[in-house]
């Protein structure tokens, strides 16, 4: 861990990163950086734990980790979307940030700090922070403020404005159009105008979650080496095969599906992998409509799989008892869910 914290570390130096006007770097060594630090498997988002009276419970992330790492998953992504993101204060964050470093790198899994926030000083605090974290952050995700939706530009501004305050680590946007509503097929646009502008020398790419394959594919001509993430589960593979480094997930923590469909596309069994992406959609086919009653179905089916991570946070709600009862019968007879980790210890790997 110190010998990759001292290599970035250098190159950070090396680009020469500060705080106040970010000039235009040399772009070798911009591209370094990258290459240095490219995401090139599987990352899950993973929920964020809460009691049930709807406090943060820290002390279930190690095993949390344990559970991640027994499906051989080496990256994870903290309070995104799926993990209550903007439903958290600022200190919860810092204290998910802190729980997921000390528990995850022993386990050889890395740590991706999403930093989004309705406010840019609140970002900026969350990215100092993570920086601050004796490199057990291994890089920070960033989604657009929702509610004063930005303009290409004045995201961009945004953007460099809070990488600037972890110019060590590796930063990523987070594009989510239906989650977020801010330009939806602009995302090469934004890295366009970030790769001709320079200000962002941490920039290593885009978590693109979005069902728009010709912008993802945009995305991909632009400059050299940019690392992009696909967050779309049901189109996984689609994204794959045009280009994407690695896929974003939120069923690899509950469903073979997606394992087993990566698994098999990295063992070159194209039939094997599509039929196992078909699965995936099926399931993810079942979520709409619970998804249209503010329902938190991915959370509550964790706790089919033996990985209770407690209540959603409002505006978010749960799945009734009957409700996840019938969803489980459902796509257990269809062979979509893990097996329950308190009787099993069978997985599929990525």
């Amino acid at each position: 861990m110190l010998s990759r914290f001292l290599a970035v570390f250098c190159i950070a130096l090396n680009l020469g990163v500060t705080r106040g006007d970010q000039p235009v770097f040399p772009r070798g060594k911009v591209e370094a950086f990258r290459e240095a630090n490219k995401i090139t498997s599987t990352m899950i988002a993973v929920y964020t734990p809460l009691t049930q009276d709807g406090t943060l419970d820290v002390t279930n992330i190690p095993a949390y980790a344990k559970f991640v790492a027994a499906r051989n998953i080496t990256n994870v992504l903290p309070a995104g979307s799926n993990g209550e993101s903007l439903s958290l204060s600022v200190n919860e964050r810092k204290a998910l940030a802190e729980a997921w470093a000390a528990a995850a790198p022993p386990l050889g899994i890395k740590v991706y700090m999403h930093i989004g926030s309705e406010s840019l000083v609140e970002s900026q605090e969350l990215a100092a922070h993570a920086a601050s974290l004796n490199s057990s952050i291994a890089g920070l995700v960033c989604m657009a403020p929702v509610y004063f939706k930005p303009t290409v530009g004045t995201l961009h501004d945004f953007l460099a404005a809070v990488a600037s305050h972890a110019p060590q680590l590796p930063f990523w946007f987070y594009h989510f159009p239906d989650g977020t509503g801010v330009l939806p097929g602009q995302a090469h646009t934004l890295l366009e105008m970030a790769d001709k502008s320079g200000k962002i020398p941490n920039l290593m790419g885009i978590k693109f979650t979005d069902y728009n394959l010709m912008d993802f594919q945009l995305c991909l001509q632009v400059g050299s080496g940019y690392n992009m993430l696909f967050g779309r589960d049901e189109e996984a593979l689609a994204a794959l095969l045009l280009g994407a480094d690695a896929a974003v997930s939120s069923t690899v923590g509950y469903s073979p599906t997606l394992r087993d469909a990566i698994l098999l596309w990295n063992r070159g069994d194209r039939k094997g992998a599509v039929s196992a992406q078909m699965r995936n959609a099926k399931l993810c086919s079942f979520f709409a409509q619970y998804e249209s009653d503010a329902k938190n179905v991915q959370k509550s089916l964790m706790k089919v799989v033996g990985m209770d991570v407690g209540p959603s946070r409002l505006p978010k709600q749960d799945l009734s008892s009957a409700e996840l009862k019938s969803l489980q019968v459902k796509l257990s007879s269809l062979n979509l869910l893990d097996a329950d980790v308190r009787t099993s210890a069978a997985h599929s790997t990525v």
